[in-house]
């Protein structure tokens, strides 16, 4: 045999032996290593999380505790072979490649998955992942191991809807709408579209919210909510932003005219009966609408605008939307200027009070004056009351300013009585707006203002318009009964201009019927005003009320309406409203000498 087969023969002996030995401790490791796997199978079995491994290039799946049984209810028999994202639909929030990558970088990954059970219900986890490395450092397998958070997710959730949205209706709130409001500014512009906000805000909400209660005035708002998601479509947001102000936000319009197609849709939708309880309720809302402009819009300025306009709309007789444009703008910093000025304006004592006598129409008497409250604006000179009054009422300045009249007039009058002692006893007017009426503390402010002046009560008659007597009859007659219990006159001030019926007028325990000036200007050349004032007239006779013609402005009109029958009189034929110390000079010339201002 050659050497170099010998050689060769050698070669191959050797190798044989050290492949055996090879073999024979690769045998060897596996069995220590199923050992130990089995021995950490037991340990990993009793943990609460889900744990897996699946080979790192294939994908498929090793191991399966009973974690991860109970988690997703998949046996371990019916996975092991399988691939994680076939069993579990995985939703990553990063593309799978970019996780490998960090894995193959760092050797692990932390995030939030969301899979899918058995059963098809979602399930989300805390995941955590490491690479396996085998026996020569590399890396083989992936081990995974699944925290169920779901309902931490879902508190989660629940916390940042209930941060978002309104309790009370389900509506987005104003930080939310403020959010998408930005995204649509800034999509709107890419996209070459129009963004309209409509702010909306419900007509005299607060009547409904006081006569009815709180739990009607939430069920109203919760109708009101449905009624506007019906208007609007599915990618539009309604909002609340609170009390009874919403918002609406189109998107991708094309035209102004769609968002108006918006707004009369929602208006429409409001004038229908809501049904609240077991009674319907009729409600109307005053909407401002502003748009869009390419590149030149900012979101609050949008939502501002939108505001504005509906002022426009509340200004203007409410029950309609107005479209924003630059003039209201300027209009918007007067009314806040006038509204900061009112506010500090009882507090400087810039109130004035007028007073305007009442004639009787038989002799010419003053049996009467009215109290009249004026405001002495720096730098605007003597202020009306339809320039300030609206404001006052819409803010609630109302109810402060109304009292210190009340008292001034009733100093006022005690005063006169004391100087001017008369028969029939001098009677004091004052005027109780809708939210002074309304006033929970009015009866209080009433006896107060009486008990610090001495003036005996049957010397003050509270006026009130017919639509605020009408408004809550039963709230209003509960309230009338009260004061004319406590010897209080009251009147119906501008009668014939709201919408009262016979049925309700005999309820009202009052003394006095005015006839709106309205009427009172046709006498002479209207048949039809002078029809009217003679069946007023009529009517007090027969409900024995006492009528006062208000707006007289000539002797014509002042003797027709005598003629007709009416009591008492005012205006400018007699007198103009006046400081209290001018009405002192006539009531001091009267008392003297007797003087009759007989029409």
């Amino acid at each position: 045999m050659s050497l170099p087969l010998l050689l060769v023969i050698l070669a191959a002996t050797i190798h044989l032996v050290w492949a055996r030995r090879r073999h024979v401790a690769a045998l060897r490791q596996a069995e220590r290593q199923a050992a130990r796997l089995a021995g950490q199978a037991e340990l990993l079995d009793l943990a609460h999380d889900a744990i897996l491994v699946w080979e790192l290039k294939s994908g498929a799946i090793l191991f399966w505790n009973r974690g991860a049984e109970e988690l997703y209810g998949w046996q371990k028999a019916e996975v092991l072979g399988s691939t994680p994202q076939a069993v579990l639909q995985t939703r990553f929030p990063i593309p799978l490649a970019d996780i490998n990558a960090e894995l193959v970088r760092s050797g692990r990954w932390d995030g939030e998955l969301e899979h899918t059970r058995r059963d098809g219900t979602p399930v989300v986890v805390a995941s955590r992942w490491a690479l396996k490395l085998d026996a020569s450092g590399k890396p083989s397998a992936v081990i995974g191991i699944n925290t169920d958070i779901s309902r931490r997710k879902q508190a989660e959730a629940a916390l940042e809807h209930q941060a978002l949205h309104d309790s009370l209706t389900g509506l987005p709130n104003r930080t939310l709408f403020r959010d998408r409001l930005q995204r649509a500014v800034a999509h709107a512009d890419r996209r070459k579209h129009l963004v309209a906000v409509l702010f909306l805000d419900l007509d005299n909400f607060k009547v409904i919210n006081d006569s009815l209660g709180h739990q009607a005035g939430d069920a109203l708002l919760v109708e009101v909510a449905d009624r506007l998601k019906s208007c609007v479509r599915a990618g539009d947001t309604v909002a609340r932003l609170g009390g009874d102000e919403f918002t609406i936000l189109l998107e991708e319009l094309d035209e102004e005219a769609e968002a108006s197609r918006a707004a009369e849709r929602i208006g429409e939708a409001l004038r229908g009966p809501l049904a609240i309880g077991d009674r319907d309720v009729f409600v109307s809302a005053s909407i401002g609408l502003a748009l869009s402009a390419p590149r030149r819009t900012h979101p609050d300025s949008l939502l501002r605008n939108a505001d504005i306009a509906m002022y426009r709309s509340k200004a203007t007789g409410k029950a309609r939307h107005s479209i924003f444009d630059s003039g209201m703008k300027q209009q918007a910093m007067e009314r806040l200027e006038l509204e900061t000025d009112l506010r500090q304006a009882l507090a400087l004592g810039q109130f004035r009070i007028h007073y305007q006598p009442i004639h009787s129409l038989a002799d010419g008497y003053i049996t009467e004056v009215e109290a009249l409250v004026r405001w002495e604006r720096p730098g605007h000179g003597l202020v009306y009351p339809g320039s300030f009054i609206p404001v006052a009422e819409e803010t609630g300045l109302i109810v402060p300013i109304g009292r210190w009249v009340l008292q001034q007039a009733c100093e006022q009058a005690a005063a006169w009585h004391a100087e001017f002692p008369s028969e029939p006893p001098l009677v004091m007017g004052v005027n109780l707006s809708a939210r002074q009426f309304q006033d929970p503390g009015l009866l209080g402010d009433i006896e107060r203002a009486l008990k610090a002046s001495g003036l005996d009560p049957h010397m003050l008659k509270l006026e009130i318009t017919e639509t605020v007597a009408l408004d809550d009859i039963n709230a209003t007659i509960a309230k009338l009964e009260a004061l004319k219990a406590a010897g209080i006159q009251l009147a119906i001030d501008d009668f014939g201009t709201g919408y009262s019926s016979l049925g309700y007028l005999k309820r009202l325990p009052v003394n006095t019927l005015k006839i709106d000036r309205s009427f009172v200007e046709g006498l002479g050349h209207d048949v039809q005003d002078a029809a009217i004032v003679q069946s007023v007239v009529a009517l007090a006779r027969t409900l024995e009320l006492s009528v006062v013609g208000e707006g007289i402005e000539s002797q014509a009109q002042a003797a027709q309406l005598r003629a007709l029958g009416c009591d008492r009189g005012q205006g400018y034929h007699f007198a103009r409203p006046q400081p209290a110390e001018q009405i002192g000079w006539l009531l001091r010339d009267q008392s003297r000498a007797g003087l009759r201002l007989v029409a």
